[in-house]
């Protein structure tokens, strides 16, 4: 069984970032090129983003203003998200488990299919209590992957292979943010950053606005029976 509020993710390949545009996209995505198959073990992941409530309970001095209890805690760097994770047992996802979570294995462009639909996810609004949003859900059953806050992930920012974009931000300084957000800036409100396999970044020690997480567990090993 899963620990508590959390999705079994099971073994196996995916395909991981694309070749061509997703459906509706009116954007480049050159750092997620190409397709490429990826193997990963079953892992846990949360069914939800960490909330303000919860993060408090692990820093109570993290205090932001008129927010309520339920929405995504915000403002937390990379440090910090990894910090409260391990505290928990936990850990934070790679950029594979996030992207594998989020889309499933048939290559699908948003959590829900390949059509876009605003009203499907928390974009180009103001933060929502998370789970708000019944159909931005994986066929796992992991919610507000396309929307509420963009999410740290454990991958430092770097090309997939065979990648041939050049961009100066690769290396072992960015940490990979993966999701799309609530912020009502046209830029963010796209559907390109509501694509699960939209990639941006960030430094480890900035805290974004719009920037929150969920946790991660590798799946205990089976014992063998003698």
């Amino acid at each position: 069984m899963p620990p508590e509020g959390m999705v079994h993710i099971p073994a196996g390949d995916f395909e991981m970032g694309l070749d061509e545009l997703p459906p509706d996209s009116p954007w480049g995505q050159e750092n997620a090129k190409p397709k490429h198959k990826v193997f990963l073990p079953d892992f846990f992941i949360d069914r939800y983003e960490v909330t303000y409530e919860d993060y408090l309970k692990f820093d109570k001095n993290h205090v932001l203003p008129d927010r309520p209890a339920k929405v995504p805690v915000t403002q937390v760097s990379w440090t910090d998200a990894d910090s409260y994770c391990s505290a928990l047992g936990k850990r934070l996802p790679t950029e594979a488990e996030w992207e594998k979570a989020a889309r499933g294995t048939d290559g699908r462009a948003y959590p829900w299919g390949n059509v876009f639909d605003p009203q499907k996810s928390n974009i180009g609004r103001y933060p929502q209590p998370v789970g708000s949003f019944s159909e931005d859900k994986s066929p796992y059953g992991v919610f507000d992957m396309a929307g509420n806050v963009s999410e740290w992930t454990d991958s430092w920012y770097r090309p997939y292979p065979g990648n041939t974009y050049q961009s100066p931000d690769y290396g072992i300084f960015q940490k990979v943010v993966r999701g799309g957000a609530f912020n009502p800036s046209r830029h963010f409100a796209d559907e390109m950053f509501a694509q699960v396999t939209f990639r941006n970044y960030n430094r480890p020690h900035i805290a974004g606005s719009d920037n929150g997480f969920r946790c991660a567990k590798s799946a205990a090993k089976k014992v063998l029976q003698e």
